[in-house]
């Protein structure tokens, strides 16, 4: 896709249309445009006025913002003085940029990483987050891809160096991993961690599930777990089966399953196979951000199988009572000091 200047000046004019950011964020994650980016954005750069007049900007309140800020992440980081002397650079840059027009910041990581990265150890990361009711598409510096899942985040550097390419995830996200097999993706969850070298699966591991489960759609990984205090191999998954592993009991089995269903999240869907009643009912909650209550212990002897996908909570609510002796009530919002209304409490009891 080329590069179309006039989006990078709506973009940091702030006047910018349906669609550009994520032509942008597309521009950004694809290293055969950065050049191209660059000189868009230099062209930007070069034309505009030595001082602007912004309606509204107080800029020693904005500069003072900026400053304290990075001041506090020097505190944190700079522990060398060479190091300090880069970061005062930094800083005089930013204050320069911020003078003149609100730019992104990411942008401008994005466009200087090799002269904020070159010659220190330091390591800039970025992290999203897609709140519960929604999912999030996301695009990591080697050009791979991939989904959030409701309540999820992931932690990248900015510029993958060393020997792999790992993450941090926080919940629950689908990978498309472009091929490199001289530097492993390595993706790390809170009990488990996966290595991929160029392939699409699904891992869920929500830090308040014991539970976590790796879904391959298609190459190859390698599942490991904390087992025992030790960290242990669960073996290479073949295209099509799960890994479930239980940090509670620190036991792990492999399963045949359709993995196209499994991450139908990602397209909006929800698919269920026999699925726990359990299971089921969390993944409503996070679909539809509502805070549903088992409050019979015996409804989760039932398996539900269905599809969602453009219903809403009041019709997922009803097709859940066609298929379970189950009986609603919800209970009333209550309402918080900011004005605000907490999430829809809903309770379900054995009809």
């Amino acid at each position: 896709m080329d590069i179309d200047p006039d989006i990078i000046r709506r973009f940091l004019d702030g006047t910018g249309r349906e669609g550009d950011e994520e032509k942008i964020m597309f521009w950004l994650s694809s290293y055969r445009e950065e050049k191209e980016l660059q000189e868009a954005y230099k062209t930007y750069w070069t034309g505009l006025k030595e001082t602007a007049e912004v309606e509204g900007y107080d800029e020693e309140k904005v500069l003072g913002k900026i400053y304290h800020q990075i001041k506090i992440e020097e505190s944190e980081h700079s522990k060398e003085q060479e190091r300090r002397k880069t970061t005062q650079k930094i800083i005089t840059y930013i204050t320069r940029i911020a003078a003149v027009l609100f730019i992104p910041l990411t942008l401008f990581i994005f466009l200087n990483k090799e002269r904020l990265t070159n010659g220190s150890d330091y390591m800039a990361y970025s992290e999203i987050y897609a709140p519960i009711g929604t999912r999030t598409k996301f695009y990591l510096p080697d050009g791979s891809s991939g989904f959030l899942n409701a309540g999820s985040s992931i932690k990248f550097p900015i510029v993958f160096k060393g020997k792999s390419r790992e993450v941090d995830l926080k919940g629950e996200a689908f990978f498309d991993v472009r091929s490199n097999p001289e530097k492993p993706f390595i993706v790390s969850g809170e009990n488990i961690r996966v290595i991929a070298y160029g392939t699409s699966f699904n891992v869920e591991a929500y830090s308040e599930d014991l539970i976590s489960k790796v879904t391959l759609l298609q190459g190859k990984v390698e599942v490991l777990g904390k087992k025992k205090n030790t960290v242990q191999s669960f073996g290479i998954l073949e295209p099509g089966e799960m890994c479930v592993f239980d940090s509670n009991e620190s036991t792990y089995r492999v399963v045949q399953v359709n993995a196209n269903d499994i991450v139908s999240w990602k397209d909006g869907k929800l698919i269920f196979r026999n699925e726990p009643f359990n299971e089921v009912i969390k993944k409503l909650n996070r679909k539809y951000s509502v805070n549903i209550v088992i409050k019979d212990n015996k409804l989760n002897d039932y398996s539900y199988m269905a599809t969602f996908e453009d219903e809403t909570l009041e019709e997922a609510l009803k097709l859940l009572k066609l298929s379970a002796p189950i009986e609603i009530r919800e209970l009333k919002r209550g309402k918080r000091p900011d004005g605000s209304f907490s999430a829809r409490t809903i309770e379900f009891y054995l009809r």
